[in-house]
């Protein structure tokens, strides 16, 4: 696990700091969690059997019950006379009959067929992760082995192990077909994990972590006690399982104590050690609040319902701009917050609890930015740490929740709900994100263009990265994530740093090397008129770059602007200032379908009757082109990953230019149906100014002239 913490820390004048820390680690891992190998917990079925061997679970059930309410009082009168067997025994009886059917609709369900399949897995002790199975090691007890990540050895393996989401599925298995086997699956993975899993103890180098010590979980190894998936076992499996199940006599007794005693232990994790400002924060906070508000009968259930919803609004807040983007910019992240500050609040509802106007129209206008940045397809942004998404019912779903006709007419390209009023092109100005786009049908352009901040989590380096869609199909990407395996690399000899880098972007690198990071947070929004501007005929924005590249001296400042043309195409004009000679590399990253080839400096798609796109370089660099596709060595370039885990080669444009001072060059980016035509175009600066005269096949010309200072209200397009 050390390895991790020299990757991490790679500077010499940082081995001192190291050599410490590691004794501090190495102190408190001499307190190893309790083993597994010599207990009986397998044979624990009715509440004799748990106090007999876990006495101490029944007693701390006991204690943390508020046993002065009215309903617990037959409880309460059988502990009374020092039965705490008896007492316990009450407790499920009283659980048994109480109807909280709402708790069960919170499930996180997954379709019938995705379900069945993953719990008939289990059954064979096996979990499946990004479709593939995986059997899971066992200890000498029989239990499964909880530390284990994966035949990848990958701690993302682990994470998913320990958040037991995968649970859901036997439930909803044995409630389509009555097999018995599902629950008692279920019951067996249960006592397996929480018997093995009382809360660390104070030596344990989980503190580190928790008490904020600048590490990280995979630092130390760490997968079973992350708080994230003690947000993830509190809000979307246990509470709607417990219920769910609670006719079924293969549910044990033993289990349902030992579920109830856990989750008290783990609402209290979550109350003291959940993250900030963090996407983390909303599925922590989404199980703290699903733990009190189902299990009313604890003694803290009301405060951890409180202070969950309290968090809650203030991180919806502060994580969300007001243009409705959390403030990681991952559509990924986007939506995996928005459900949860969605689901808190719904389940808030569900429980006849209050909630402010104020937070529903905040979820409204996360769900604002799904909608007005969908892709013509149904599909999201590729954008930091995120996968090609279907979007399409997630957005009809909440149209109707939100009673919002426009969203309904964007996700079925106008055969339902009502036109926006608004334009196509949006800017969301905090996020500094541009969705330049001519309408709302499935053949529209569509464009993403990122002139923002960095992110403050699952970050790529890829400020000034042009995505483009057209005519139905992808044709310049961002090459997605793939994998979470050295999680922190952004090394592009190494599959996780290359899909983070600006490698795998559409950006420029500089003396072979990528961005750095940037300011995490935008402070300002972008202007209208100023940092961008929409007209009837094109689109036009502009932003910089000027946070440097790695391991590159003095200056290297690039600055791209933008104009969508609309119904035609994209210029693209990059300004890069230096103080000294340098090699540039400028990346266009097409589709992996689409079937690219060269013809002088220029590059072009020819896929027969498909939508493709010709790539037309401007100005005065004499570009070296080549196409990279699939390489590993010495830089990984030309890969792809729509969906996490998954990478296929795809055509990278590389153009290749060693420059002796500033330089300005431009790009003209056409889309067709069909066999791209050849286009003429010239482009010169006159003083401040860079004009640019196109003669398109049908004999029209348009001229359009763009500003050196990138103020919108200077361009000027002619047709």
């Amino acid at each position: 696990m050390y390895q991790n913490l020299i990757k991490k820390y790679p500077l010499p004048g940082l081995y001192p700091f190291l050599y410490g820390l590691l004794l501090v680690i190495s102190s408190f891992a001499c307190t190893t969690r309790p083993s597994s190998s010599a207990d009986n917990w397998q044979s624990i079925t009715t509440v004799d059997d748990l106090w007999n061997t876990y006495p101490g679970q029944i007693r701390s059930l006991m204690e943390a019950i508020d046993l002065q309410q009215p309903a617990l009082e037959p409880v309460r009168l059988v502990l009374a006379k020092g039965d705490t067997v008896g007492a316990a025994e009450e407790l499920l009886s009283y659980y048994r009959n109480i109807d909280r059917q709402w708790v069960v609709t919170a499930l996180d369900a997954v379709p019938y067929a995705e379900a069945l399949r993953l719990a008939n897995a289990l059954l064979a002790d096996t979990i499946i992760r990004g479709g593939n199975p995986a059997e899971i090691l066992h200890t000498s007890a029989g239990g499964w082995q909880w530390n284990y990540t994966g035949p990848d050895e990958d701690d993302e393996f682990g994470y998913s192990l320990n958040g037991l989401k995968y649970l859901s599925a036997l439930f909803m298995a044995w409630e389509k077909t009555g097999t018995t086997a599902y629950v008692s699956c279920y019951d067996r993975l249960i006592k397996d994990w929480v018997v093995h899993h009382p809360l660390p103890t104070p030596g344990d180098s989980i503190y580190l972590v928790l008490n904020n010590q600048g590490i990280d979980y995979r630092d130390i190894g760490e997968v079973e006690w992350r708080t994230l998936e003690a947000g993830h076992r509190l809000g979307a499996v246990w509470p709607q399982t417990f219920y769910g199940f609670q006719q079924e006599a293969a549910f044990s007794p033993a289990a349902r104590l030992l579920i109830l005693s856990s989750i008290a232990v783990q609402a209290e994790f979550l109350t003291q050690y959940h993250k900030d400002g963090h996407n983390w924060t909303t599925m922590e906070m989404n199980g703290l609040a699903l733990a009190g508000l189902s299990f009313p009968e604890f003694k803290q259930a009301n405060q951890w319902a409180n202070y969950a919803l309290e968090v809650m609004t203030k991180e919806i807040n502060r994580q969300v701009y007001p243009d409705g983007i959390q403030s990681e910019i991952s559509s990924k992240t986007q939506w995996v917050a928005l459900r949860r500050f969605e689901s808190v609040a719904e389940n808030f509802q569900k429980a006849n609890r209050k909630l402010s106007a104020a937070y529903l129209k905040r979820v409204e206008e996360m769900y604002q930015y799904l909608a007005y940045s969908i892709r013509p397809d149904g599909h999201q942004p590729l954008n930091n740490d995120s996968d090609r998404d279907r979007l399409t019912e997630i957005v009809l779903k909440a149209a109707e929740r939100f009673d919002r006709p426009d969203w309904e007419y964007i996700v079925t390209n106008g055969k339902g709900g009502t036109k926006p009023a608004i334009d196509p092109t949006v800017t969301f100005p905090w996020a500094g994100i541009h969705i330049m786009r001519n309408g709302w049908d499935e053949k529209a352009h569509w464009s993403f263009f990122d002139a923002g901040p960095y992110g403050t989590g699952h970050q790529h380096r890829d400020k000034l990265h042009l995505s483009i869609a057209a005519l139905g199909k992808d044709l310049l990407v961002d090459g997605g994530r793939f994998t979470h395996k050295d999680y922190f690399s952004f090394d592009p000899t190494m599959w996780r740093g290359y899909f983070r880098s600006s490698f795998s972007h559409n950006v420029i690198l500089v003396d072979g090397k990528g961005q750095k990071e940037g300011p995490t947070r935008g402070d300002t929004p972008l202007l209208e008129n100023q940092d961008y501007s929409h007209q009837a005929l094109y689109d036009y924005a502009h932003g910089t770059f000027d946070d440097g590249y790695e391991g590159v001296e003095g200056k290297a400042v690039h600055t791209r602007s933008v104009l969508y043309l609309r119904d035609k195409y994209w210029v693209v004009l990059d300004q890069f200032n230096t103080d000294q000679a340098r090699a540039l590399e400028v990346l266009w990253h097409y589709a992996p379908d689409r079937q690219v080839v060269l013809e002088g400096m220029e590059a072009v798609s020819n896929n027969p009757q498909e939508p493709n796109l010709r790539i037309v370089p401007l100005g005065n660099m004499d570009w070296d082109t080549k196409i990279i596709k699939g390489q590993e060595k010495p830089v990984i370039q030309g890969w792809y990953s729509s969906v996490f885990g998954v990478k296929v080669p795809n055509p990278t444009i590389v153009y290749s230019a060693s420059m002796a001072e500033s330089s300005t060059f431009a790009w003209l980016l056409l889309p067709a149906d069909g066999e791209v035509p050849t286009i003429d175009a010239q482009m010169e600066q006159q003083g401040d100014l860079i004009h640019m005269v196109i003669k398109e096949k049908n004999g029209s010309t348009v001229n359009i002239s763009l500003p050196l200072d990138n103020n919108p209200l200077n361009v000027k397009v002619k047709l």
